[in-house]
């Protein structure tokens, strides 16, 4: 698989996460949940810690935002 193209599914997945929380969607924590992990495994096959860091660092608050959301 073209590594380019995992970073652009995180990149287009994380914008629709924006839309989302935008428009006050509780499904916007879980797309960006989705993009985050995308982007952890980007960074992961790209050799960048501390974008894979910032990625699982996020996934938490992804993980927080919808429990206080809900």
């Amino acid at each position: 698989m073209d590594i380019e193209l995992i970073g652009w599914a995180a990149t287009l997945t994380l914008l629709l996460g924006y839309v989302l929380n935008a428009r006050k969607k509780i499904s916007s924590w879980i797309v960006w949940m989705v993009g985050n992990i995308l982007m952890c495994v980007y960074a992961v096959l790209i050799d960048s810690s501390s974008i894979a860091f910032l990625s699982i660092v996020l996934v938490i608050l992804n993980v927080y935002g919808y429990i206080s959301w809900k």
